[in-house]
């Protein structure tokens, strides 16, 4: 047998320090969560430099405040000077509640909704169960996926509604289309697209709101649905999955794609986003930790690769696959053609 590895792939040297930091990385999470959702960040960008400027705001007393504040110092989240505490510069355009940029609900949210499966993994791979449908069916729940996810999304949206050239195509239909993000960011940018956004009734009421708001309810229009079992509105020239593939496994996504492939016109373009693997599944990180909870009954799935999406896609029916980074090291796209 070989010598166990003393350096990592970057030459940096291992130790027990990285495991011991692995392992108590929830309480860099905890902290980081407790922060936005006593908004010190936003009172820290609003001048409250010192512990005792924003302890009565914050409605915790001074010496928590500044415990809290030596924390996040230390966690690169403040930057300490001599008069007193500033934020990061990411901290400040993501984490404020005041900037159009801010997406700290959605960290709070997604990290409280997953810490009790990431906490009991050992437990749960386990032979997997799909409940994000539970949600969906929940007027509640759904309310505050909806909205946590639109937050999360709009900033991409408005990155594919750059990148990606809607204008050779009249009617888009997006399956899961969650909060409708996507559609209203395209809606915005290309003013003859239309879109219909198909998921389920109580995420469709949400996305309504958003849409409205946006000004865009006269081209961008709703569909309730379940798009595993119900049928697909006909005459797009556009069809999408944007993230829900991972939540399924291979013969389900084949199933889908093959499905999408058949509701959209002849010579009809598919775009698919999802968290994607490299070709060989050595990485990247956070594609690896969404394939690992697939196996989970709470977030069952798998996440693919490039090639893999070509492979599925060519089998249902699509040509002229092309493969492109979306996110760097998180997710990738895919965009093909239903032929003439």
């Amino acid at each position: 047998m070989g010598q166990p590895k003393t350096k990592d792939k970057e030459g940096k040297k291992l130790t027990v320090q990285r495991l011991n930091d692995m392992g108590f990385a929830y309480k860099q999470a905890g902290t980081l969560i407790a922060a936005i959702e006593l908004n010190l960040f936003t009172h820290v960008s609003e001048g409250g430099a010192q512990p005792n400027e924003i302890a009565n705001k914050m409605g915790i007393p001074a010496e928590s405040v500044d415990r809290l504040m030596m924390a996040c110092a230390a966690l690169g989240l403040l930057e300490k000077g001599d008069n007193g505490y500033m934020n990061a510069p990411d901290v400040e355009k993501y984490l404020v509640k005041t900037r159009h940029t801010y997406f700290g609900d959605y960290l709070v949210y997604q990290t409280k909704s997953e810490y009790d499966m990431w906490k009991d993994l050992a437990s749960l791979l386990k032979p997997p169960k799909r409940t994000y449908d539970a949600i969906a069916y929940d007027p509640e729940k759904a309310r505050e996926f909806t909205v946590a996810g639109y937050e999360a999304a709009i900033s991409s949206a408005h990155k594919l509604a750059k990148e990606f050239d809607f204008s050779r195509y009249s009617l888009w239909l997006d399956l899961g289309g969650g909060s409708g993000a996507f559609s209203i960011a395209a809606a915005l940018r290309h003013p003859k697209l239309k879109a219909i956004v198909f998921d389920f009734p109580n995420v469709v009421t949400v996305a309504e709101e958003f849409i409205a708001k946006a000004g865009v309810s006269d081209r961008v229009k709703t569909q309730p649905g379940n798009f595993v079992t119900d049928e697909f509105p006909r005459g797009a020239d556009l069809i999408s999955y944007i993230t829900p593939l991972q939540s399924y496994e291979k013969d389900e996504v084949k199933f889908l794609l093959k499905k999408a492939f058949d509701a959209i016109n002849p010579g009809g373009g598919i775009i698919v986003i999802d968290y994607m693997l490299n070709d060989d599944k050595t990485g990247p990180l956070d594609p690896i930790f969404h394939h690992l909870t697939g196996a989970t009954p709470n977030h069952p799935g798998r996440v693919n690769s490039g090639a893999e999406f070509c492979e599925y896609l060519g089998e249902a029916g699509f040509v002229d696959m092309e493969v492109s980074d979306f996110i760097t090291n998180v997710t990738g796209r895919v965009t093909a053609k239903k032929p003439e």
